[in-house]
């Protein structure tokens, strides 16, 4: 992985390198001129065991969460340019037919044979060029005569023998090189992965199909699975780029299908092996382009096929970091919080030694020297063991994600690089000490006095002059950002700027001598009242603005720290409403008193724990609320347009007529009167694909965006609901859109991926829709034109409606009537047929039988429900992924809430001794502790799932959410189950403190200082 969020890897392991020599320079700065105050503050570090553990543990976990992060990127990108690497082995630039580029109107996207020839004199002795060979690739069914077991679309690859000096790719299982120009008309051999599927082994003979009639070949050997070999998924879905293939002579292959002099592609090997080849890249194809056109073949294009495969690996590396560093950014700020606490608790548990250092003439920077020595040794082990552990989670997550992207064909192979494990150092290193900083300097203001006698520092009534200017500084900057949102149409800093404005105007209320109260709770609920706006207001007040993720991120801030202040400044309600209960509360009523009475008057170490849980659960709430709803989006009955069966032909044995080649096949156990319907959609050449642009004002554009076009028969038209989200003005319903089309030629429905905005969906899209939103119902006809890249062919189209987001997911393009897409396209390439079931029928069943009837020709068929929930499943274990490494971040609540018990126990220890000697039992003492942590957990997580579905109403009540027709659905039982492990963690945490707080001795506890 070379770089994250745009800057490069090696740039940021510079700057964080900086910045650890900076930390490391401040701490040996102390160490040489000040060894007394570095001697006390790493005394302090073996005295209480436990509490430096959870200290550690709270330290450790925000380099944990970006190690892990980092990990996974490199291990993303290291297995996707292994398989790269693997299955393009010697071949690094392709020519293949390029309709985009084409000169010349052609019907057939096919490369000439003759151009090897070409090549073959142009490059002979170019020392760059290792070898040229012809490659032609086919979909065939294949069935293994011995298993009975078939594949109805195994890639056949035709090889040159007579060509492959510079391609030693094609080997057995062991690695021993074949010889391809010693097979006979009817041998081949078998890759991996169709060995697999077939169950087969070298002497099997199979049983190809090429133009409805069957071949028999014989298994010669089997084969590693590559490029070459044709292990090669043409027909899409699952599988990802690999699928079963096989391999023979060019010859026999161009024989079998007749294509006697065309090739699909030719592959050219750069100078070098496998992976130092990949540098010469850029100059073997500029050389091939130059010979090209300087011999004046038109129609194809020259590609750096391993270049762009390496770089989409970086790429895909890149975005998993990038998605797993902002999904743990809650947990990350939550860490930040836990270890500005820690730093506070440890002041104040050290009081009066500081003040007597102070009295003894010690420095106010002295004293931050003792606690930065003591953070730093905390520092600089805690980020070791974190990046450590975060590379040990990282492994256990890629197990599962080995599982997800095998449904892909990519073997996840766990892999972390030193640069990824110095930035998390680093970084963890770095932030811990800014933080650790800030709150030295913080502990360090006390007045030798009161530190010495151990009282508390008095409240004042008013704001310090410094804190006023600070907020007057905030509120500027708050006006600047907001300002600067609205200008340039950017939600986040506007966001950022009028949550700013608030927080900042509590110094200077508070500066008016208002009570904390009512500042803090009105400031709260203004802020979370800005963040709450309805979304029918907030569109009647602000303009449309972009936004994305950072989003997210900024709102879990901004509302959990709104509700904390609430609650924490009027939780002497619930004291209130504990004590009216009185005597139902029986025999623990002075328990839960001291409980709840302990948290209110420690409100910033409340606050804070109460932050951490709420944030993280917040977060995790809001993720499967998101993925639950958009699940059923996609798994809604009306997504399916009402078919049940798909069924996709293999190109070289068409189908026809789905029912009469079901009722033909005297095998056949389809009872095909179970069909209410049978629709057809037909696709153009897949190697030409189809090209659309949109015509605005009359003005016609220069280029061409790519995008899929289909035809849809008059019995897909006619039996058809998929459902429209936009219809162009004058159709009252969705069915007369789809009539529209049926019966009239030149019109046309379109996905909601291209629309303006996309949902987020469409984004990499080329072409993009104008003059519609996604929020519109009702929009005007569009002149849309479609065009054939290989013949040139065009025709004006009118789109009259755009399918829904859930039924785009499953009917993504363009479709226009059969007779339209036939003017354009000519004959289909292939078609596929849908199905629609009598009510009661098993799709399933039924796909089976359809499938086993048509095996000799090669057709597909599959439940449409259970394709899509297969799909569907895949997504939900990502998303649950991404969920338990967010959920990661309740550790730091978990670890917030001991560290409060233990220092509870010091620090009342006088507290418990008196309560003991009036008469409070050990379980009494016990249980009080136990139910003040169960007060500020269960404060935190229920503030973090209230504010979750506040936030999710709210979006789903917004215009965007609405268009898509998206209902919101709570999980509860995943809500409850991570509201039961947050409170369950916390509790445990308590038991042994609260046990050590029950076995206090009366005389020690009251003696103690």
């Amino acid at each position: 992985m070379e770089s994250l969020f745009g800057i490069p890897m090696n740039s940021i392991m510079v700057v964080l390198l900086v910045g650890l020599g900076l930390s490391l320079s401040v701490v040996g700065y102390v160490v040489l001129r000040n060894r007394i105050m570095f001697r006390m503050g790493v005394r302090n570090i073996p005295r209480r065991v436990a509490q430096s553990v959870l200290i550690v543990i709270g330290l450790m976990l925000s380099t944990l969460i970006i190690s892990a992060a980092l990990t996974i990127g490199d291990t993303v990108n290291h297995s996707v340019t292994k398989l790269a690497y693997d299955w393009l082995g010697h071949v690094d630039v392709t020519v293949m037919f390029d309709a985009d580029e084409s000169r010349d109107a052609t019907e057939k996207a096919v490369v000439p044979e003759s151009v090897v020839a070409e090549l073959e004199t142009a490059l002979a002795n170019d020392p760059d060029v290792d070898g040229i060979v012809p490659v032609i690739i086919e979909p065939l069914p294949i069935i293994n005569q011995r298993t009975n077991l078939s594949s109805p679309a195994a890639t056949m690859a035709g090889v040159d023998p007579n060509r492959l000096d510079g391609f030693p790719d094609i080997v057995t299982r062991d690695g021993k090189p074949v010889d391809l120009a010693a097979l006979a008309d009817d041998q081949l051999y078998l890759n991996e992965k169709g060995a697999d599927e077939l169950d087969a082994r070298p002497g099997d003979t199979v049983t190809i199909y090429a133009q409805n009639a069957p071949y028999t070949f014989t298994v010669v050997d089997i084969v590693k699975d590559n490029i070459l070999t044709g292990a090669i998924n043409l027909q899409g879905g699952h599988g990802g780029i690999t699928g079963e293939g096989m391999v023979t002579r060019l010859d026999v292959v161009q024989n079998l299908v007749g294509r006697e002099g065309e090739l699909d592609a030719i592959g050219i090997s750069n100078r070098g092996g496998v992976r130092d080849s990949l540098p010469l890249s850029d100059a073997v194809a500029g050389k091939v382009d130059a010979v090209l056109k300087a011999r004046n073949i038109p129609n194809l294009e020259v590609t750096k096929q391993k270049q762009e495969f390496v770089d989409d690996a970086e790429v895909m590396g890149n975005v998993m970091t990038t998605m797993f560093v902002v999904m743990g950014l809650f947990s990350i700020a939550a860490g930040i919080l836990l270890i500005f606490m820690i730093f506070v608790m440890l002041a104040a548990e050290r009081k009066p030694e500081m003040g007597m250092t102070r009295a003894l003439g010690a420095k106010r920077s002295q004293l931050v020297q003792s606690f930065l020595s003591e953070g730093m040794t905390y520092n600089l082990g805690s980020a070791l063991v974190g990046a450590a552990l975060g590379v040990l989670v990282a492994l256990g997550m890629t197990r599962i994600m080995a599982s997800l992207f095998s449904e892909f064909g990519v073997s996840i192979e766990p892999y972390v690089t030193p640069r990824s494990l110095i930035v998390a150092y680093c970084l963890g290193v770095v932030v811990t000490f800014i933080t650790v900083i800030f709150s030295s300097w913080r502990a360090s203001r006390l007045n030798i006095v009161r530190a010495i006698r151990d009282i508390p520092e008095p409240t004042y009534r008013r704001a310090t002059l410094r804190s006023v200017i600070l907020g007057v500084i905030g509120m500027l900057l708050g006006l600047l950002l907001g300002w600067a949102g609205i200008a340039w149409g950017v939600l986040f800093p506007h966001a950022l700027g009028v949550s700013l404005f608030l927080l900042s105007s509590i110094p200077i209320l508070r500066r008016l001598a208002l009570p904390e109260r009512p500042v803090f709770t009105i400031v709260g609920l203004a802020l979370l009242g800005w963040w709450a706006m309805p979304p029918v207001l907030y569109e009647a007040i602000y303009p449309q603005m972009n936004s994305d993720i950072e989003m997210f991120f900024l709102s879990g801030i901004m509302m959990v720290t709104a509700a904390t202040f609430v609650l924490v400044y009027n939780s002497d309600l619930i004291l209130l409403g504990i004590q009216r209960l009185g005597g139902r509360l029986g025999r623990i009523l002075p328990a839960v008193r001291i409980a709840v009475a302990y948290p209110l008057a420690n409100k910033f170490r409340t606050g804070m724990t109460m932050i951490m849980i709420s944030l993280v659960v917040f977060a995790v709430v809001v993720m499967s609320i998101m993925n639950t709803s958009f699940n059923e989006l996609f798994l809604r009955d009306d997504s399916r347009g009402g078919w049940d069966i798909v069924v996709t032909e293999n190109p070289n044995n068409p189908v026809g007529n789905l029912e009469a080649a079901l009722q033909e096949n005297p095998a056949t156990e389809v009872d095909t009167s179970r069909f209410a319907a049978v629709g057809a959609v037909f696709f153009p050449n897949l190697f030409t694909g189809s090209d659309l642009r949109q015509v605005q004002n009359g003005v016609t554009p220069e280029g061409w965006d790519e995008h899929p076009v289909f035809g849809l028969d008059d019995e897909f038209l006619g039996a058809a609901s998929i459902p429209l989200q936009t219809r162009a003005r004058g159709y009252e319903t969705d069915a007369a859109v789809w009539e529209a089309v049926r019966t009239t030629p030149g019109l046309a429905v379109i996905d909601a991926m291209v629309v303006a905005g996309g949902g987020g969906f469409g984004e990499e899209l080329e072409f993009h829709l104008e003059g519609v939103e996604d929020t519109d119902k009702v929009m005007d006809p569009i002149a849309l034109e479609i065009r054939d890249p290989g013949s040139k062919r065009t025709a004006p189209v009118t789109l009259i409606g755009i399918t829904n987001y859930g039924a785009s997911a499953n009917f993504f393009g363009m479709y226009v009537s059969e007779e339209t897409f036939k003017d354009v396209y000519g004959p289909p390439d292939f078609s596929r047929f849908y199905v629609q079931l009598q009510p009661g029928t098993n799709s399933g069943r039924i796909a089976k039988d359809i499938e086993a009837a048509l095996v000799t020709k090669g057709a597909q068929a599959d439940s449409l429900k259970d394709l899509i929930e297969e799909q569907q499943a895949t997504f939900n274990s990502f998303f649950y992924l991404i969920q338990g490494f967010m959920g990661m971040g309740l550790l730091v609540g978990i670890a917030a809430v001991g560290v409060i018990a233990f220092r509870s126990v010091v620090e009342r220890r006088q507290e418990i001794g008196m309560l003991r000697a009036i008469g409070f039992q050990r379980s009494t003492v016990a249980l009080g502790l136990l139910l003040e942590t169960s007060f500020i957990a269960i404060l935190g997580i229920a503030s973090g799932i209230a504010l979750a579905l506040l936030l999710c109403f709210n979006l789903f009540d917004s215009a965007e959410f609405s268009t898509i027709d998206l209902a919101l659905i709570v999980p509860w039982w995943q809500v409850l189950l991570i509201a039961a492990f947050a409170y369950g963690a916390s509790f445990l945490m308590t038991v042994i403190p609260s046990r050590q707080a029950s076995s206090i001795a009366i005389a020690e506890a009251l003696r103690y200082e």
